[in-house]
């Protein structure tokens, strides 16, 4: 049983007929009273979200995770704007997403910035830089792999 749901999860570039689907993925997070149209056009119209590549976790064809990447540097790759449909959340599906972006290897080194408990990327691998350099007091910057060779003086800004 285990193969055939491995067989309906798969990992895809995003394309432009699935970009409503991502924006609608966290509009109850991040559209902070905006309404709903606003918010898309907003995410539409967005330089930041334009300048990276969407992925998302489709199941049974249906868009139920994504995230957007950016290509910081040479091997050096930032993860942001994780999020995953409300009714599937808690369900394992954007744990799932990042690992099976990590296991694409698009780079060396990975950043994310955490804006939830840190638990949760920990479990996957993930690190806090050390908080002595935390940039933010509301959101961690997080790399990947544990053993990476951080350069303090050439850490990301917000992506």
């Amino acid at each position: 049983m285990a193969k055939k749901k491995q067989e309906q999860v798969k990992l895809i570039k995003a394309t432009s007929s699935d970009l409503n689907d991502i924006y609608a993925m966290g509009y109850d997070i991040w559209g902070e009273g905006v309404p709903y149209f606003d918010y898309i056009e907003e995410c539409k119209g967005s330089v930041k979200y334009q300048s990276g590549t969407w992925y998302v976790l489709k199941v049974k064809n249906e868009n139920v995770s994504s995230c957007i990447i950016y290509q910081l540097s040479h091997n050096v790759v930032g993860i942001g704007s994780l999020a995953t449909k409300k009714d599937k959340r808690g369900s394992g599906f954007g744990s799932l997403l990042i690992n099976k972006i990590l296991s694409e290897n698009i780079g060396k080194t990975y950043f994310l910035w955490c804006d939830i408990d840190p638990i949760f990327y920990k479990k996957i691998g993930f690190a806090l830089v050390d908080s002595k350099i935390q940039p933010y007091e509301d959101s961690y910057l997080m790399y990947y792999p544990k053993n990476a060779s951080i350069d303090n003086k050439q850490l990301p800004t917000y992506f």
